[in-house]
């Protein structure tokens, strides 16, 4: 009998080991995956469950509501994680977050700061930090966090790219982040496209790129963001700063004296609307033909538009030289083809400049550009075939803009 008993109790101890051991098991595999069932079977490790409760819950609130402050539930579970686990760091970001609700802003802070050396793989920690950073106005911290997150947090790079472009504003990042980007890490290009996405930071970026093009980075090969980033600086009033950066990334210059991009046509353009920027619609086609150094116009009937265009830096008024070798017009005389200046950056110019009309052969015409305060004009070929029935095919093989010789200005002009 007392052989049985003691099989007995040994059974029944092994069992009820075995049992605990499961429900062990179980809290610790589902604490982050259904933190609930752990909390409510209450066995150990629950600290780290009820962490990941917490967090859980706040997730869901900040989803909804994203600048809601912590429920008590929130509150009340991470603080009963903590006292169980105090290596519970998911909970943190909820503490944070309360005692920021409760205008405990220097507690918050330094809670905030004792959570970074508990870790730096918590992506809502790394957040909280970096926006820290960017509300004291110290955007070289807030980017330096970001560079260490990106390295330790790939899968959030979304995340993270978005407070970067947006830090790129503050005039400290040009400091901050070339030697981040210099290196060229792999979300390097998730940060260009964020940028793209911001216009605020899209002039500021580009002084960024323009200056990881240099030594020592020498990243001057431009990738499509780059390309895209050139436009968007065009297109937002930032010429300057398109012109800028198309020749840090390797558009070559003109030659002396030459004001217009590729007067040749002898390569297709990249860097557009700094070189060539071809228009194409449904009634007038343009391409450049590089072999042939040659840019081809062609039109449907009763046609009339922008067949290409490029910007081009003007810094005095008075006489421009616009000299070509066109042909395609030697019987049409009811189509024209016009070269025409127009200020480029937004609010400023004021009289319309007449336009140069082009004419088959070799020919030369003067352009006068009345003094204000624009420096960046369009330079653009426009083709009509409204006064004819038929459409046309042009070749221009070549196209240049200088300074007339002799032509002081009456008034300096106004810098940019």
């Amino acid at each position: 009998m007392k052989s049985t008993g003691k099989k007995a109790l040994l059974l029944g101890v092994g069992l009820v080991a075995a049992i605990v051991a499961a429900a062990q098991s179980f809290v610790i595999a589902n604490q982050r995956r259904a933190p609930a069932r752990s909390v409510a079977l209450g066995m150990p490790p629950v600290g780290a469950a009820k962490a990941s409760l917490s967090r859980q819950l706040q997730g869901v609130r900040l989803a909804r509501k994203p600048k809601s402050v912590p429920s008590a539930l929130e509150v009340r579970l991470a603080r009963e994680a903590f006292a169980s686990d105090p290596l519970a760091v998911s909970a943190l970001p909820v503490l944070i977050q309360s005692l920021q609700g409760q205008g405990k802003a220097v507690q918050s802070r330094q809670l905030l700061t004792l959570a970074s050396r508990l870790t730096r793989r918590d992506n809502l920690i790394n957040a909280m930090l970096i926006d820290d950073a960017m509300a004291k106005d110290n955007p070289e911290r807030a980017v330096t966090l970001l560079g260490q997150a990106m390295t330790v947090s790939f899968e959030v790079r979304d995340l993270y790219v978005g407070r970067m472009a947006a830090a790129t504003v503050s005039p400290g990042a040009l400091q901050a982040l070339p030697p981040i980007l210099g290196r060229n890490p792999k979300w390097a290009e998730d940060y260009w496209l964020a940028v793209l996405a911001n216009p605020a930071a899209i002039q500021q970026a580009a002084k960024v790129r323009q200056r990881i093009a240099g030594a020592p980075w020498k990243l001057d090969k431009a990738n499509e963001s780059d390309l895209r980033l050139i436009v968007e600086l065009a297109a937002r009033g930032y010429p300057a700063s398109a012109f800028n950066l198309a020749h840090a990334l390797g558009l070559p210059q003109p030659p002396a004296g030459e004001l217009l991009t590729n007067p040749g046509f002898d390569r297709q353009p990249r860097y557009a609307p700094i070189d060539w920027e071809l228009l194409q619609t449904g009634d007038i086609g343009a391409n450049i033909e590089a072999k042939e150094g040659a840019l081809l116009l062609s039109s449907l009937p009763d046609a009339s538009g922008i067949a290409a265009r490029q910007i081009v830096h003007l810094t005095q008024p008075g006489g421009y030289r616009v000299q070509w070798n066109m042909s395609g017009l030697a019987d049409r005389k009811d189509a024209a083809v016009k070269l025409r200046l127009s200020c480029a950056e937004r609010g400023k110019g004021g009289t319309q400049i007449a336009p140069a009309t082009l004419v088959e052969g070799t020919g030369s015409a003067r352009i006068e550009v009345p003094a204000s305060n624009c420096n960046w004009y369009w330079a653009t070929i426009e083709l009509d075939t409204t006064a004819g029935d038929a459409g046309v095919d042009i070749a221009i093989r070549r196209l240049s803009l200088q300074r007339a010789a002799g032509a002081a200005p009456k008034v300096a002009a106004p810098v940019s």
